[in-house]
Protein backbone atom coordinates (compact mmCIF):
# COMPACT_ATOMS: atom_id res chain seq x y z
CA UNK A 1 0.00 0.00 0.00
CA UNK A 2 1.14 3.59 -0.53
CA UNK A 3 0.25 6.83 -0.90
CA UNK A 4 1.47 8.52 -4.22
CA UNK A 5 1.12 12.28 -5.49
CA UNK A 6 1.48 13.92 -8.70
CA UNK A 7 3.00 17.28 -8.99
CA UNK A 8 3.56 19.44 -11.94
CA UNK A 9 2.53 22.45 -13.57
CA UNK A 10 -0.30 23.55 -15.08
CA UNK A 11 -0.71 21.66 -18.14
CA UNK A 12 1.99 19.12 -17.22
CA UNK A 13 -0.02 16.16 -17.51
CA UNK A 14 -0.97 15.60 -14.47
CA UNK A 15 -4.68 13.87 -14.46
CA UNK A 16 -3.51 11.69 -17.81
CA UNK A 17 -0.46 10.25 -15.84
CA UNK A 18 -2.88 9.47 -12.26
CA UNK A 19 -5.88 8.08 -14.24
CA UNK A 20 -3.30 5.68 -16.34
CA UNK A 21 -1.45 4.84 -13.31
CA UNK A 22 -4.66 4.10 -11.42
CA UNK A 23 -5.73 2.16 -14.43
CA UNK A 24 -2.57 -0.12 -14.58
CA UNK A 25 -2.45 -0.90 -10.94
CA UNK A 26 -6.06 -0.77 -9.97
CA UNK A 27 -4.84 2.34 -7.49
CA UNK A 28 -7.73 4.86 -6.44
CA UNK A 29 -7.47 8.21 -8.43
CA UNK A 30 -8.09 11.56 -6.49
CA UNK A 31 -8.35 14.09 -8.85
CA UNK A 32 -7.16 18.27 -8.19
CA UNK A 33 -10.70 19.74 -7.16
CA UNK A 34 -10.64 22.23 -9.98
CA UNK A 35 -14.27 21.80 -10.65
CA UNK A 36 -15.42 23.23 -7.53
CA UNK A 37 -13.60 25.18 -7.11
CA UNK A 38 -15.91 28.64 -6.41
CA UNK A 39 -13.05 31.18 -6.38
CA UNK A 40 -11.13 30.09 -9.76
CA UNK A 41 -12.65 32.09 -12.29
CA UNK A 42 -13.09 35.19 -9.56
CA UNK A 43 -9.43 34.66 -9.02
CA UNK A 44 -8.68 34.68 -12.74
CA UNK A 45 -10.17 37.86 -13.18
CA UNK A 46 -9.12 39.61 -9.58
CA UNK A 47 -6.45 37.94 -8.83
CA UNK A 48 -5.11 40.68 -5.63
CA UNK A 49 -8.51 40.55 -4.41
CA UNK A 50 -9.44 36.88 -4.44
CA UNK A 51 -5.58 34.54 -4.01
CA UNK A 52 -5.45 34.40 -0.62
CA UNK A 53 -9.36 33.30 0.22
CA UNK A 54 -9.11 30.82 -2.91
CA UNK A 55 -5.47 29.74 -1.29
CA UNK A 56 -6.87 28.76 2.07
CA UNK A 57 -9.78 26.85 0.38
CA UNK A 58 -7.56 24.92 -1.68
CA UNK A 59 -5.45 24.03 1.63
CA UNK A 60 -8.09 23.50 3.43
CA UNK A 61 -9.64 21.10 0.61
CA UNK A 62 -6.92 19.05 0.07
CA UNK A 63 -6.08 18.23 3.70
CA UNK A 64 -9.54 17.24 3.89
CA UNK A 65 -8.64 15.03 0.59
CA UNK A 66 -4.94 13.87 2.11
CA UNK A 67 -7.06 12.87 5.24
CA UNK A 68 -9.57 10.91 2.89
CA UNK A 69 -6.88 9.44 1.01
CA UNK A 70 -5.02 8.14 4.48
CA UNK A 71 -8.38 6.96 5.70
CA UNK A 72 -8.96 4.88 2.30
CA UNK A 73 -5.74 3.14 2.37
CA UNK A 74 -6.22 1.94 6.17
CA UNK A 75 -9.67 1.12 5.72
CA UNK A 76 -8.97 -0.77 2.17
CA UNK A 77 -5.69 -1.68 1.70
CA UNK A 78 -5.50 -0.15 -1.92
CA UNK A 79 -3.37 2.52 -2.56
CA UNK A 80 -4.27 5.91 -3.97
CA UNK A 81 -2.92 8.48 -6.18
CA UNK A 82 -3.59 12.01 -5.57
CA UNK A 83 -3.33 14.34 -8.88
CA UNK A 84 -1.80 17.36 -6.80
CA UNK A 85 -1.47 17.89 -3.12
CA UNK A 86 -1.50 20.08 -0.13
CA UNK A 87 2.29 20.13 -0.57
CA UNK A 88 2.44 21.66 -4.03
CA UNK A 89 -0.71 24.09 -2.92
CA UNK A 90 2.28 26.19 -1.45
CA UNK A 91 3.80 27.12 -4.66
CA UNK A 92 1.09 28.99 -5.81
CA UNK A 93 0.35 30.57 -2.88
CA UNK A 94 4.31 31.58 -2.83
CA UNK A 95 4.11 32.55 -6.51
CA UNK A 96 0.89 34.94 -5.54
CA UNK A 97 2.91 36.48 -2.46
CA UNK A 98 6.03 37.23 -5.28
CA UNK A 99 3.42 38.94 -7.33
CA UNK A 100 2.20 41.02 -4.57
CA UNK A 101 -1.65 39.29 -5.13
CA UNK A 102 -1.29 38.56 -1.00
CA UNK A 103 0.52 40.27 1.53
CA UNK A 104 3.03 39.15 3.76
CA UNK A 105 0.71 39.10 6.98
CA UNK A 106 -1.62 36.91 4.82
CA UNK A 107 1.39 34.74 3.39
CA UNK A 108 2.96 34.31 7.17
CA UNK A 109 -0.27 32.83 8.22
CA UNK A 110 -0.96 31.06 5.44
CA UNK A 111 2.15 28.55 5.90
CA UNK A 112 1.55 28.53 10.24
CA UNK A 113 -2.10 27.06 9.14
CA UNK A 114 -0.17 24.53 6.93
CA UNK A 115 2.23 23.50 9.35
CA UNK A 116 -0.06 22.55 11.72
CA UNK A 117 -2.36 20.52 9.27
CA UNK A 118 1.07 18.79 8.50
CA UNK A 119 1.09 17.64 12.34
CA UNK A 120 -2.29 15.83 10.90
CA UNK A 121 -0.61 13.81 7.96
CA UNK A 122 1.71 11.51 7.37
CA UNK A 123 3.91 11.85 4.21
CA UNK A 124 3.23 10.70 1.43
CA UNK A 125 5.80 7.32 0.28
CA UNK A 126 5.87 9.04 -3.68
CA UNK A 127 5.97 11.89 -5.19
CA UNK A 128 6.05 12.07 -8.93
CA UNK A 129 7.15 15.36 -10.10
CA UNK A 130 6.59 15.99 -14.01
CA UNK A 131 9.53 18.20 -15.17
CA UNK A 132 7.71 19.82 -18.05
CA UNK A 133 8.92 23.63 -19.65
CA UNK A 134 6.83 26.74 -18.99
CA UNK A 135 6.61 26.94 -22.71
CA UNK A 136 5.45 23.55 -23.21
CA UNK A 137 2.59 23.46 -20.69
CA UNK A 138 1.24 27.18 -22.47
CA UNK A 139 1.02 25.02 -25.47
CA UNK A 140 -0.96 22.53 -23.66
CA UNK A 141 -3.25 24.91 -21.59
CA UNK A 142 -4.52 26.51 -24.60
CA UNK A 143 -4.92 23.71 -27.02
CA UNK A 144 -7.66 21.96 -23.94
CA UNK A 145 -9.36 25.45 -24.30
CA UNK A 146 -10.44 25.97 -20.65
CA UNK A 147 -11.97 29.28 -20.59
CA UNK A 148 -10.55 30.69 -17.30
CA UNK A 149 -6.81 28.74 -17.83
CA UNK A 150 -7.22 30.90 -21.37
CA UNK A 151 -5.46 34.23 -19.94
CA UNK A 152 -2.51 32.59 -17.95
CA UNK A 153 0.58 34.02 -19.33
CA UNK A 154 3.60 32.23 -19.45
CA UNK A 155 5.45 34.52 -16.93
CA UNK A 156 3.20 32.77 -14.23
CA UNK A 157 4.48 28.99 -15.31
CA UNK A 158 8.21 30.78 -15.53
CA UNK A 159 7.56 31.87 -11.71
CA UNK A 160 5.82 28.37 -10.61
CA UNK A 161 8.92 26.70 -11.97
CA UNK A 162 11.37 28.09 -10.05
CA UNK A 163 9.57 27.58 -7.09
CA UNK A 164 8.36 23.37 -7.88
CA UNK A 165 12.44 23.27 -6.91
CA UNK A 166 11.71 24.32 -3.51
CA UNK A 167 9.12 22.30 -3.13
CA UNK A 168 10.95 18.67 -4.28
CA UNK A 169 13.42 19.46 -1.96
CA UNK A 170 11.12 20.29 0.94
CA UNK A 171 9.64 16.90 0.34
CA UNK A 172 12.65 15.08 -0.01
CA UNK A 173 13.78 16.35 3.65
CA UNK A 174 10.31 15.12 4.99
CA UNK A 175 10.87 11.65 3.96
CA UNK A 176 8.77 11.30 0.49
CA UNK A 177 10.93 9.86 -2.63
CA UNK A 178 10.74 11.84 -5.09
CA UNK A 179 10.56 10.40 -8.91
CA UNK A 180 10.96 12.91 -11.50
CA UNK A 181 10.19 12.41 -14.90
CA UNK A 182 10.61 14.22 -17.99
CA UNK A 183 7.13 15.04 -19.35
CA UNK A 184 7.93 17.24 -22.38
CA UNK A 185 6.96 14.45 -24.07
CA UNK A 186 4.36 12.13 -23.20
CA UNK A 187 5.42 8.79 -22.40
CA UNK A 188 4.33 5.18 -21.97
CA UNK A 189 3.18 4.04 -19.01
CA UNK A 190 4.96 0.53 -18.48
CA UNK A 191 8.17 2.25 -17.95
CA UNK A 192 6.98 5.07 -15.39
CA UNK A 193 5.45 1.89 -13.41
CA UNK A 194 9.24 0.11 -13.68
CA UNK A 195 10.71 3.47 -12.19
CA UNK A 196 8.28 4.17 -9.58
CA UNK A 197 8.62 0.55 -8.16
CA UNK A 198 12.57 -0.03 -8.86
CA UNK A 199 12.64 3.28 -6.92
CA UNK A 200 10.62 2.14 -3.94
CA UNK A 201 12.49 -0.85 -3.68
CA UNK A 202 16.08 1.25 -3.85
CA UNK A 203 15.15 3.61 -0.91
CA UNK A 204 13.40 0.67 1.14
CA UNK A 205 16.88 -1.30 1.02
CA UNK A 206 18.70 1.49 1.75
CA UNK A 207 16.50 2.27 4.89
CA UNK A 208 17.01 -1.03 6.38
CA UNK A 209 20.83 -0.84 5.93
CA UNK A 210 21.62 2.93 7.23
CA UNK A 211 18.31 3.77 8.81
CA UNK A 212 18.20 1.15 11.23
CA UNK A 213 16.01 3.83 13.78
CA UNK A 214 13.24 4.54 10.38
CA UNK A 215 9.54 4.04 11.05
CA UNK A 216 9.42 6.27 14.53
CA UNK A 217 8.12 8.73 12.78
CA UNK A 218 4.35 8.61 11.32
CA UNK A 219 4.81 7.78 7.63
CA UNK A 220 3.24 5.45 5.24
Amino acid sequence: MQLIIIEGLIGAGKTTLSRQLGEELSYRVMEEPTIDNPYLDKYYEDPKRWALEMQFWLMSRRFEMHQEAIEHIWKTRQSVIMDRSIYGDAVFCRKNFLDGNIEKIGYDTYLKMREVMFRFLLVPQTTIYLAVTPEKCLERIQARERNCEQMIPIEYLLGLHNEYEKLLTELTERGSNVLTLNWNSFQPIQPVIDQLFQKRSVNRFLERCFAPEYGKESRL
